[in-house]
This record gives structure tokens, sequence and C-alpha cells, in this order.
């Protein structure tokens, strides 16, 4: 989210332009080339109908595309709780899901779509893949794995990119991301005989989708490009296009970004609950980023953190550093 917009702060992308004409010349280079899971379609029309046209890049941001998510989680307060597409990348653990085939699963190119665009919410993580497509096609890649998004971060953040990294493909342990374990029950899992869950490190399918699992990184990395984003002075784009992205009171998103304070993650429900960010929970990874805007309150990641390197503690040191170049 925050790459197309420093594209928006650039005038090369406008929020209320068609995402589709981006979509199809990054589709039809992918066809032309050969591109493993494009033998079916071209186009966005040919997977969503006409109507895909008329969504705008806001409408992707805001998870109000209606286009259908290939993420088939759906907690079910009567019954089991299903996820086939969960299923079949755990039959799968070598598979690396591509974006084409994502995009072609059934239950996504439906030739329609699940409401009118513009309207509603509807989270997608389809939404994320299209908009990483467009990065890769407004960079003139073909192939969307050998992207790069670290060229979206200043060069004064260079350091971090030796802690930090993407995963297009490949599992958790190819990227030396620390074990994880999907402590579920979708599926059947029973978490009462294994509580220790599915060990899901050598599994490609959890980096399936340009989503928020895509991005792998130390906390310290973490801190900095959370506070590149949200601190006082947003260094990656103009504040009020940050601003944009901040979901308005008591409404769950903003543009790629979630209301966590809003989802109780927080706590309470003063001006020190307000926090904004992204949660991120992808088959044995959770991870919580939320930003608290006050100055003398944390921002909290729930991840793999040690005692010398916690995301909040980082960040309410940038603050108070922040607080004091302002008094000086």
């Amino acid at each position: 989210g925050a790459s197309i917009m420093q594209l928006v702060a650039k005038g090369i992308l406008k929020l209320e332009e068609p995402m589709a004409p981006h979509l199809d010349a990054q589709l039809k280079a992918m066809a032309d080339a050969g591109f493993p899971g494009m033998q079916k379609f071209r186009r966005a029309s040919d997977l969503w109908g006409e109507q895909v046209n008329t969504v705008t890049i806001r409408d992707l941001l805001a998870m109000q595309s209606g286009i259908p998510d290939f993420d088939t989680a759906n907690p079910n307060p009567h019954g089991p709780d299903l996820d086939p597409f969960r299923a079949s990348v755990y039959a799968q653990p070598s598979r690396n899901f591509l974006e084409p085939e994502l995009m072609s699963e059934p239950w996504v190119a439906t030739h329609n779509l699940t409401s009118t665009p513009g309207q509603g919410f509807h989270y997608s993580s389809t939404n994320f893949g299209i908009l990483g497509l467009m990065l890769s096609q407004h960079a003139a890649v073909t192939d969307y794995t050998e992207f790069n998004q670290s060229t979206f971060i200043p060069q004064h953040l260079n350091h971090v990119l030796n802690s930090m990294g993407w995963a297009p493909t490949g599992s958790p342990r190819e990227h030396g991301v620390y074990p994880g374990f999907d402590r579920t029950d979708y599926n059947g899992q029973n978490t009462t005989t294994n509580p220790a869950g599915v060990p899901v490190v050598g599994v490609a399918g959890v980096f399936a989708g340009y989503a928020a699992a895509d991005f792998v990184g130390s906390p310290s990395a973490v801190a900095e490009l959370g506070w590149a984003l949200w601190g006082s002075g947003s260094e990656l784009m103009p504040a009020g296009l940050r601003d944009l992205m901040v979901p308005a009171n008591h409404t769950f998103y903003g543009l790629a970004s979630q209301n966590v304070g809003l989802m109780g993650i927080a706590g309470g429900k003063d001006e020190y609950s307000i926090a904004y960010g992204h949660l991120g929970a992808t088959y044995g990874y959770d991870s919580i980023f939320g930003y608290n805007p006050t100055p003398v309150s944390y921002t909290h990641l729930r991840a793999h953190e040690t005692p010398e390197h916690l995301v909040c503690r980082l960040l309410l040191e940038k603050k108070k550093k922040n607080n004091i170049n302002k008094v000086q």
C-alpha cells in the first residue's frame, strides 16, 4: 500500500483511476512471456467480467473492489471451521502458489464481483496481489517474483536492507524465518490433542499472495520502516497522503491499513488506544503492527522479538527523540 501511495505522490498513479489498464498490461506481458498459470486469461475482465474495469486503485486499497478473496479462511460459529485453500497449501508443501494461479482459482475467477466497486467493505488478499502486479508493471518487470519492493525505501534507510527482505516464493525456512506453528482449528485440526499445532516453516504456500506475509524482517527493521511511514513526519510520502491511509474513527479500514485499536489490540477506548497499522495472520505466523500517534504511547508488534529488540521500545525511543528535537 505504501509503495502504491508513493507512486500516487509522484503523479504516476491516481487513486481514482481504473486499475484494469495497469493490471491488463502486466497480465499481457506475463502471458506473452509464457509465465505459469497464464493459459486461461490475459485481462482482468476474463476473470471478473466487464464491471471490474470500473474498479479504481482506491477501491483496491480500501478493500472495496468486490474482487473475490483467494484466502478461504472462514470462521464458522455454528460448526467446524473450514479453509479449502489452507488444506491445499498443506497438502503441497513445496508448491509456490503464483499470483496467476491464485487469481484463477474457481472461487476467485467467478466472472462476477461480490459487490459494486466502491460500495461496502470486503477484505480480499487478491487486492494485494493485484497491487503487487501493478508495481511490477510500473517497474517493467514481467516476472513479478523478481521485483524488489526495496526500491521504494529511501536511501537513508538502506541500513535496514540487510535485516529484511521479500518472500514472493519459497518457504519460511528458505528465508531464515523462525519456525511457525498453525494452532488454529481449521479443517479439523485438534488444538487439544495437538497443542503444538502444525509446523509450517517448510511450507512454501505460507507466502502465497502479495499480502503482508511477503515482508520478512527483524524487529529493528520493522520499527525503522514503521516509523518512516507512520511517524510524525512521514518519510515515505507527503503527510497528507499518509493521512489518507489512516482509518477514520470507528471504521475498521483505511487505505491498506487497519484500525488495530478498534480491534481491541491496543486496549481501552481513550486516545492512547488509537492505533493503526496491519494484522498479519498467515498459517502459523501472527504479527500485529499498530502505531499509536500520541507522543508518549508505544507502538506494538507481536512477533518473534527479544528483550533487546522490542519494536515498542525502539519506536518509543524514536518518539522521545522526535519530541526533544521539536522542543529544541
